[in-house]
């Protein structure tokens, strides 16, 4: 089962992506792609795809115990 949710609040998001890149090294999360879509890998895993002004995230594989939105929250932590 996969989760998709959106980010963006209207900001750069090759600006987005720079943060997000320092904030996973930080807290152990491996980031990898581009200004176009990528990938992310840490308690949960994922891809994200630039469309426009915003990111459209995919979550592919969690831990079974941890519930949807705290998995959400997590992820909007590390791409806010």
């Amino acid at each position: 089962m996969t989760y998709e949710f959106e980010l963006g609040d209207g900001t750069d998001v090759a600006s987005m992506l720079e943060r997000a890149r320092e904030h996973a090294k930080g807290v152990g999360i491996a980031l990898a792609g581009d200004a176009e879509s990528g990938r992310f890998q840490g308690t949960a895993e994922g891809t994200y795809v630039v469309d426009g002004s915003s990111l459209k995230v995919e979550v592919t594989d969690k831990p079974g115990f941890v519930p949807w939105p705290m998995i959400e929250s997590a992820v909007r932590k590390v791409f806010a």
